[in-house]
């Protein structure tokens, strides 16, 4: 048994200034997918729009060269992409022509779109992709967001 305590958190003290991480130069990165899970999500503008999403965690794999540019001691940086879930009436996902697009390049990427063949998210989970890296400006700070994913070349 452990003598740790999470509760003496609350009274650490710090002096050290928590500083923001350069972000990752736009482009394309090798990335593995970690554990997924389903989470219910509400609209923020508009409260009456809800639905389910994939959250999949990404362990991105930085390249040596842009590890010393960044001035990174690590060689992944872990991100998070979310893939909305269409579903049906009866709430299951919809698997009609033009639903979920998220969902089917990923399965595209990981050649795991076949007819037929058995899917299910969590064959994604370890799977190496590639990820498409890109910049947003939100509340005048740039914030990195995964804009597409391919198979690894």
């Amino acid at each position: 048994m452990s003598n740790f305590d999470p509760s003496s958190f609350v009274d650490i003290t710090i002096t050290e200034e928590f500083t923001r991480r350069p972000p990752l130069p736009v482009g394309d990165y090798t990335a593995i997918i970690g554990d997924i899970t389903c989470v219910p999500w509400q609209g923020k503008a508009d409260p009456a729009k809800s639905g389910l999403k994939y959250v999949v965690p990404l362990t991105i794999e930085v390249p040596p060269n842009v590890q010393s540019d960044l001035g990174l001691s690590i060689p992944t940086i872990k991100l998070t992409d979310g893939i909305m879930l269409d579903l049906t009436e009866a709430g299951t996902l919809d698997t009609s022509p033009g639903k979920n697009g998220a969902l089917r390049r990923y399965r595209d990427a990981l050649k795991m779109n076949k007819a037929g063949e058995p899917f299910s998210p969590r064959k994604m989970v370890g799977q190496p992709i590639t990820v498409r890296i890109i910049h947003e400006v939100w509340n005048e700070q740039i914030q990195e967001r995964v804009a597409g994913v391919a198979e690894v070349s």
